[in-house]
């Protein structure tokens, strides 16, 4: 009779505790909305802000008459004489800026001007670094922002504002902008996450992380589902996510980049199912120890990430099967492959407006299986873009993969770009991609439909 007592009594208790938590587990189950909305807009704001200067900057170079008349004038006069007008005015432009590069490419010669001096002549068959230029050019866009190393300046991260050139009668004369260190904006951000507890990042169309305030991130991390939420200029996407966590996604002004502001955890949800948990646990130690007289440790089942690790329209491995394959580090942990091809659909994004782009993916899968057999091991990396790991050298995959853009014009009337690099089992797999990349765009200026392989 006592133990009935005292297990009652200890079942009241907890039952009153659960019943005062109730309100406050609702609560944090159902975030503020509008305030969550009105904290990303303080955060589209304060970047914009950040971006804003340089934007404007940039622009107003394109404009600059005397900068006009230079490169109209470059060839009918001495490269000195061009060269010495174009430093003394980026001098300018970078003494009273304070930015860390300005430079300008005439589209004429090529020649990369800087305050220093011309640098180079832009030529991404020689430098895939230059590979830049022609993307730019080819968006058709009259501004971009791109994150890269700053050759010039140590090969430090930098946001570069490019923008177009053009002539009155609308010629293009070339590209101008500036460039800002990183770290700058890095830390804004970071103070930001800080006061409001989010995770803040900015990433391009392809959902590829181009600014984040952990340095390990830019142009490595991906937040592909952020793409989906379709988020327009003016248009707030939000997402809600369990325990409390969210998703808002904008896109920025007058550019091709989105803001993806994340919310991990709700810490008074957690403390609330914390204490709650705890006091049932207490309830059925005690249960136990009255009615068995043997003390158990309740366990919780470990937490099991599902991570789904095949695509599900071509059915091949993606790039959570990567990670769990090679680990965190993405380094090979076998001999077995001898090179790295990276290939996609040219024009890819007009087709799939005209033509049924699922089973042009599904041909090319197709084709490409029977192309490497037994000898690799190919991945849907994402939308149009596949990559293989090849158990065969540079020079044979040369020969199969050029076959392979032949019957894939025959058979399904599209074509295919590639680059091949040989693996170098040194440098991580990322490293050893971005060889493939660079080559594969580089086909795409010669007019894709062909491989390129690193010699």
């Amino acid at each position: 009779m006592k133990h009935v007592i005292v297990t009652s009594v200890i079942i009241a208790i907890v039952a009153v505790l659960i019943a005062i938590n109730i309100p406050t587990l609702i609560k944090a189950s159902q975030p503020d909305v509008e305030k969550n909305k009105l904290t990303a807009m303080h955060i589209n704001d304060t970047l914009n802000a950040a971006l804003d200067h340089p934007i404007t900057v940039a622009k107003a170079m394109a404009a600059n008459t005397m900068l006009l008349k230079a490169l109209r004038e470059e060839t009918a006069v001495s490269r000195e004489t061009t060269e010495q007008t174009l430093n003394t005015y980026l001098s300018s432009i970078q003494k009273n800026f304070g930015y860390t590069a300005a430079f300008v490419v005439s589209d004429k010669t090529h020649r990369y001007y800087t305050p220093q001096g011309i640098s180079k002549i832009v030529n991404s068959k020689d430098d895939p670094y230059d590979i830049w230029y022609q993307m730019f050019l080819t968006s058709g866009r009259p501004i971009d922002l791109d994150t890269d190393r700053d050759q010039v300046n140590s090969w430090r991260w930098t946001i570069f504002v490019n923008v177009r050139i053009t002539d009155t009668d609308g010629s293009l004369l070339g590209v101008c902008g500036v460039g800002l260190f990183m770290d700058e904006l890095q830390d804004i951000i970071l103070k930001t996450e800080r006061y409001f507890n989010l995770k803040i990042n900015i990433i391009d169309e392809d959902g590829l992380v181009q600014i984040d305030s952990d340095g390990t991130n830019i142009k490595n991390a991906y937040i592909s589902e952020a793409i989906a939420d379709n988020a327009t200029e003016g248009k707030f996407v939000y997402t809600p996510k369990s325990y409390g966590r969210y998703r808002i996604t904008f896109l920025m002004a007058n550019l091709e980049w989105y803001v993806v502001v994340q919310h991990f955890a709700d810490t008074g949800y957690r403390i609330s199912i914390i204490f709650v948990l705890t006091a049932l646990y207490l309830l059925l130690a005690v249960l136990v120890i009255l009615i068995i007289k043997k003390a158990k440790s309740a366990k919780l089942k470990p937490y099991e990430k599902d991570q789904n690790t095949k695509d599900t329209l071509t059915g091949l491995p993606n790039r959570n099967y990567l990670k769990a394959a090679f680990g965190e580090l993405g380094v090979f942990n076998t001999t077995r492959y001898k090179s790295l091809i990276m290939f996609d659909i040219d024009r890819f994004k007009v087709i799939n407006d005209i033509r049924n782009g699922d089973a042009i993916l599904l041909g090319i899968v197709e084709l490409a299986t029977e192309a490497i057999g037994e000898q690799g091991l190919m991945f849907r990396w994402s939308g149009d873009e596949f990559v293989a790991f090849l158990e065969m050298t540079a020079e044979e995959a040369e020969v199969i993969f050029t076959g392979f853009c032949k019957t894939v014009k025959d058979q399904l009337d599209v074509t295919v770009s590639a680059g091949i690099t040989p693996i170098n089992l040194a440098e991580s797999i990322k490293t050893n991609y971005h060889r493939a990349v660079q080559l594969c765009y580089a086909v795409k200026e010669a007019g894709g439909n062909g491989v390129r392989r690193k010699l």
